[in-house]
């Protein structure tokens, strides 16, 4: 493998495992699919929905939510705050679904997306 190569996959690996994220196997599109308007949606490594919210403001999720694989944004023009146990908050953005490494113990979706 080139050194280059090499160096970036490490650098990647390291970002991943700080922010909680992770590189998963199954499909982001195919995640998004299944996640109805106007939820965001939080999914096992089958994209079965486990747990959705609407409601905006911060709010602490279930025990189901910090199992979830995968998070998905399915609102038209709203962002989500992803807050994890770490203290490190992620936004997602609409139409956005990535994996997770970590639990998220709240969320805070907003009345539109800065």
């Amino acid at each position: 493998m080139p050194r280059n190569l090499k160096f970036a996959s490490v650098a990647l690996a390291g970002v991943l495992a700080a922010t909680g994220l992770t590189a998963a196997t199954a499909s982001p599109a195919a995640a998004a699919q299944t996640c109805p308007w106007p939820y965001v949606c939080f999914l096992d490594g089958n994209e079965n929905i486990l747990t959705m919210y609407k409601d905006t403001g911060w709010q602490p999720t279930s025990a189901k939510t910090r199992n979830a694989r995968w998070v998905t944004d399915a609102r038209n023009q709203d962002c989500a705050y992803l807050k994890y146990a770490s203290g490190y908050v992620d936004q997602i953005r609409p139409g956005q679904s990535f994996g997770l490494g970590s639990g998220v113990v709240e969320i805070n979706i907003t009345n539109g997306c800065p």
